[in-house]
């Protein structure tokens, strides 16, 4: 790895020093050919030619308020797909795969009584911690495989990655770049799985628009123009 910090090249242990959680979260990575650009407190992924790669989650927040100002947030599919809806206690929801908070910070917007995240994957995990640092929002953090964290979640939220997701509306070079580090989830059918018995109301699974259900006989389904919501409800 290579870390830029503030302009000039620094060593892993400067980096131990002034950024502990994101260092610890990194430290068996040392050898992957990664490079960090971090200017003040945020860190960014950088791979040239493309734009670098980081969470801004205040950005994120007020497109997200702008769109709810202008059209009900109960009309999104992802609401109600996790069974949000107006004078209803807000779901506990625990989204499994952090990514770069995409969704987290879609189901946050939408006023969920509560948000937890996991997320396996050192880098995006690394980015996840010093965006959730760097923006006090409340949102619980868990570097750590879905299958690991404890909780009491009225609805858990699943989105594993592909190789060749949504291919028909390509992603951004940058979000590319992100999948190619991060890679695919070859495990998704077993956590899913294993998700099934972990909510209190709901699983709720997001795949692309033309995909097969991930696990056979969804309950419910929500569709986008790219995007399926398949809802398992628990029993």
């Amino acid at each position: 790895m290579q870390f830029e910090l503030n302009g000039a090249l620094a060593p892993f242990e400067k980096i131990q020093e002034f950024f502990p959680i994101e260092a610890n979260i990194l430290k068996n990575c040392q050898n992957i050919d990664w490079r960090f650009s971090i200017e003040g407190e945020l860190w960014k992924l950088v791979e040239p030619p493309y734009k670098p790669i980081f969470i801004d989650i205040p950005k994120t927040l007020r497109s997200h308020e702008i769109t709810f100002f202008k059209s009900s947030p109960y009309k999104e599919s992802i609401a109600r797909a996790i069974g949000l809806k107006a004078g209803k206690d807000k779901p506990r929801v625990f989204d499994a795969t952090g990514g770069l908070l995409g969704d987290s910070l879609l189901m946050y917007s939408l006023g969920t009584k509560s948000i937890s995240v996991a997320e396996r994957h050192p880098l995006a995990a690394c980015l996840i911690s010093n965006a959730l640092r760097n923006n006090k929002i409340s949102i619980d953090f868990y570097h750590s495989d879905a299958k690991q964290v404890e909780g009491n979640f009225d609805v858990v939220f699943y989105d594993p990655m592909y190789s060749g997701k949504n291919t028909k509306a390509a992603p951004k070079k940058e979000m590319a770049v992100f999948r190619k580090w991060v890679g695919e989830d070859s495990d998704a059918l077993e956590v899913a799985q294993s998700l099934k018995s972990r909510s209190k109301s709901r699983l709720v699974i997001k795949r692309s628009v033309k995909a097969e259900p991930l696990l056979p006989n969804p309950s419910l389904q929500f569709k986008g123009k790219s995007t399926r919501y398949d809802v398992y409800l628990s029993i």
